[in-house]
């Protein structure tokens, strides 16, 4: 009679497993690629006499749409404010002399300054983003 239960209850058991392993892995492989994208960020050196200007404002985003538009695809977002004495010239010139891989191709890298300049530099949101087509993460649909 036990054997009869646990093979039931396997039978029940299994199938919800290797579902739910099935909407899952997607889901996990775009939460690693929004880490590895992170840690690039993180990774890739400020420019000279520019410093992260509150480590806990960084704004780490997945979804869709994040940029506008509308089609099945995953969007990946990074958001760092900077301090920088350095001109909006020579940050536009580092920034777009950058390479930032995203998950298949180069990461869109935006710039966004603000005009206030106190006596430790301007401030800079540096605004990393990547996309790539859909793949079976239903957050994308």
């Amino acid at each position: 009679m036990k054997r009869r239960q646990w093979g039931c209850l396997a039978a029940i058991i299994l199938p919800l497993a290797l579902a739910s392993g099935l909407v899952m892995a997607p889901i996990w492989r775009d939460n690693a690629r929004l880490e590895t994208l992170y840690q690039r960020v993180l990774n890739h050196p400020l420019p000279a006499r520019t410093r992260d200007y509150f480590p806990m404002d960084r704004d780490v985003t997945f979804g869709k749409n994040l940029v506008k538009g509308s089609g099945r695809y995953c969007d990946y977002r990074i958001r760092l404010t900077l301090q920088t004495a350095l001109t909006e010239e020579e940050i536009r010139t580092y920034y777009s002399n950058a390479t930032i891989m995203g998950a298949e191709n180069k990461a869109m890298i935006s710039l966004y300054f603000n005009d206030s300049d106190d006596a430790g530099g301007r401030r800079v949101i540096v605004e990393v983003y990547d996309s790539h087509g859909w793949n079976w993460d239903w957050r994308c649909m």
